[in-house]
């Protein structure tokens, strides 16, 4: 038969200090079928939320638009996930009516219900008790003090029976996540907007986030396989900390005692610099159905916990992480050998980092890797410790019978020692010429080269679109192989490596795979600081210098502007006999080069170059992806291709595709 139900009910959480063994005061009970309501910020399409405690206790809000889930196993019930929704009046109040009125049928005497919170329409019964639930690690709400989205995040369960059909049901819905509420202040970062914070296990790895099924008889959980030892919670429209803030965070319960926790707070400034403070706290009990409460009073820089760890980053980090303050040294290759110390410390996405501690040459030379050119702590071939201070010591050096520059490349090891955490360029070139294009400052050469003569080694080297390592000239240091990039980790620890898309489907000619559903938002297209949201392939923004950007300190990857303005106004150089190139006149009297370097194909596992790089084509990367580009059959980067035979211009390249890159001043000298 058809009925109207209608649910009645309340919650209410314990106010809990972190690791306080709290629980939610019960209310409510008994045995009807009814309408069930919570107070509740009244806004669209908000859940629960969170209100202000009163007499030790905080009472759980509903809110516009929320909506419950029943079962039943009782013997002729049909209740398998039916939707109970809020009705408008009891929005925003602390008791709500949930009103059901599609068809269901109850049993012929009493009916017993499971209650569960939010409705999912995809929630199934598992053992006639159980219901599948997730708390997501990466949580958003929208202002600071403001917590209607917890009810997104959280899972609420409960019991009850329906002795007939007239008379409304009372019980009490219990929570079977935990609550953590942050109160963070500051004086010294008081003009830095607060972006969010995060509660992190590192060393013991306690899931605090991740998959789970729920008895909703008992609320026993039982933890799945996808798991995180951390959760975090983002503040959509950051406000600036001259006064004490609060987040949300909701989080699986957790028994955190006598373990030391991060909990990782992130800010940024009107610059768009970041500020990532990790800070060392004992854990406490995590428990169900409860607040617990964590206070940062008077955040400092200085409170960061990790001495390897660089807590302010200057570069766009992309959601992303890097060690040291740039991906390039330029250092002039001597015969005496040319060093500089560098930093290694790690920045960024701190569940990503580990401490630095050792470091190797792995690539000595792009046009003959048997040269020992690069060094690093005094060696061209051994692995080394990193210093106490987190730094290492990079050499150049020029060999007898050897060229006078190349690009080399070491990388830096944590504790396995064999894992590469990260690498640098080590860019062997005396200092370049500086032009003043229109559009900026320009390198009068490309990235690897070491001078800009009719000769084959002013072509420089080859990057994939988006990374910072690169690919030489030569035969020798680098193998091509099919791309596993679903996440940029993997092409950070395999730094010589072509990622190819030769035999991988669905890639969309990228080396960057994402989710790998065949779509744009599968796409990083701010690897390179400049996403391109506009209607023009090429980008009228010029972007900010990346975390990822292959250039040195001061220098970014060229915008589309450069690439435009050269294309409007170079012309073939018919004077050269070695080496083709498009010689463009960028002050009304002085002449740049940008050489026919060719490029390393991505799209097959030989990684080859074009059959004569040296006069086929000209072929440089912006730092910006084109737009509209799904239905494009190579989708991604904006170039300068420019075809030497037939004269022609293309501005679009796959991203797997290597090609030369022209750096341009970075105003900021990030």
């Amino acid at each position: 038969m058809k009925k109207t139900i209608f649910v009645c009910g309340t919650i209410l959480l314990a106010a809990a200090g972190c690791g306080k063994d709290e629980t939610a005061a019960p209310t409510g009970g008994g045995h009807t079928v009814a309408t069930f309501t919570l107070v509740g910020e009244h806004a669209p399409e908000t859940r629960t939320a969170i209100g202000d405690k009163q007499d030790g206790i905080y009472p759980v809000l509903w809110s516009a638009n929320d909506a419950l889930g029943l079962f039943s196993t009782t013997e002729g019930a049909e209740i398998e996930n039916v939707r109970a929704v809020i009705t408008a009046e009891t929005a925003g109040n602390s008791k709500g009516v949930f009103v059901v009125q599609d068809e269901l049928t109850l049993a012929a005497g009493a009916t017993d219900f499971l209650i569960y919170y939010p409705y999912n329409a995809k929630a199934e019964l598992i053992d006639g008790k159980s219901v599948a639930a997730s708390v997501p690690a990466a949580q958003v709400q929208q202002q600071p003090g403001r917590s209607s989205h917890t009810g997104s995040y959280a899972f609420a369960y409960a019991a009850a029976t329906a002795e007939d059909d007239t008379t409304p049901v009372r019980f009490t819905l219990k929570h079977a996540t935990a609550y953590v509420k942050f109160t963070i202040s500051s004086k010294e970062l008081a003009a830095w907007k607060l972006t969010g914070a995060m509660l992190y296990d590192r060393e013991t790895k306690t899931p605090l986030s991740g998959d789970c099924t729920i008895d909703l008889t008992t609320g026993g959980m039982t933890l799945g396989t996808d798991l995180r030892p951390y959760a975090e919670v983002t503040v959509a429209e950051p406000q600036p900390l001259s006064e004490k803030q609060e987040l949300w965070l909701c989080t699986l319960p957790a028994d955190l005692t006598g373990k030391e926790v991060y909990v990782v707070v992130t800010l940024t400034d009107d610059e768009q610099h970041t500020a990532t403070i990790p800070i060392l706290r004992e854990g406490r009990m995590l428990k169900a159905n409860a607040v617990n409460a964590i206070e940062v009073a008077d955040l400092k820089l200085a409170d960061n916990s990790c001495d390897w760890y660089e807590p302010v980053e200057t570069r766009l980090l992309v959601d992303g992480w890097a060690y040291g303050e740039s991906n390039c040294e330029m250092l002039e290759a001597t015969a005496s050998g040319n060093t500089r110390r560098i930093s290694v410390k790690a920045r960024g996405r701190f569940t990503e980092v580990e401490e630095p501690r050792y470091a190797k040459t792995i690539f000595n030379c792009d046009l003959n890797n048997d040269h020992k050119m690069t060094y690093v702590n005094g060696s061209p071939t051994e692995m080394s410790g990193v210093a106490d201070d987190y730094t290492v010591e990079i050499g150049a050096y020029r060999i007898t019978n050897g060229y006078a520059g190349a690009m080399g490349q070491i990388a830096i090891y944590g504790e396995d020692a064999s894992t590469v955490l990260w690498s640098f360029n080590v860019w062997m070139t005396p200092a370049p010429e500086e032009h003043a294009y229109k559009s900026g400052v320009v390198m009068d050469r490309n990235m690897g080269a070491f001078n800009v003569a009719d000769d084959w080694k002013s072509n420089g080297v080859y990057f994939q679109w988006g990374r910072p390592t690169f690919f030489g000239w030569g035969a020798k240091g680098f193998e091509s192989i099919a791309t596993a990039a679903t996440s940029v980790r993997f092409s950070i620890e395999n730094p010589r490596k072509l990622l190819c898309t030769e035999g991988v489907a669905n890639t969309k000619s990228d080396w960057y795979l994402g989710a790998w559903t065949n779509s744009r938002t599968d796409r990083k297209d701010d690897l390179w600081g400049n996403p391109n949201d506009s209607n023009s392939s090429t980008n009228p923004e010029s972007g900010r210098k990346s975390i990822y950007d292959p250039c040195p300190k001061g220098w970014r990857v060229v915008s589309p502007a450069v690439l435009a303005e050269v294309e409007g106004g170079a012309e073939p150089d018919d004077s050269r006999k070695n080496t083709y190139a498009l010689k463009y006149c960028y002050d009304g009297t002085h002449y740049a080069y940008w050489p026919c370097s060719g490029a390393r194909w991505g799209s097959n596992l030989k990684g080859d170059r074009t059959a004569n790089n040296t006069k086929t084509a000209a072929m440089y990367w912006s730092n910006s992806p084109v737009n509209n580009y799904a239905n494009e059959k190579d989708n991604g980067g904006r170039c300068l291709y420019y075809n030497y035979a037939n004269k022609t211009y293309t501005y679009t390249a796959g991203r797997s595709h290597a090609l030369s890159v022209r750096c341009m001043k970075d105003t900021e000298n990030r």
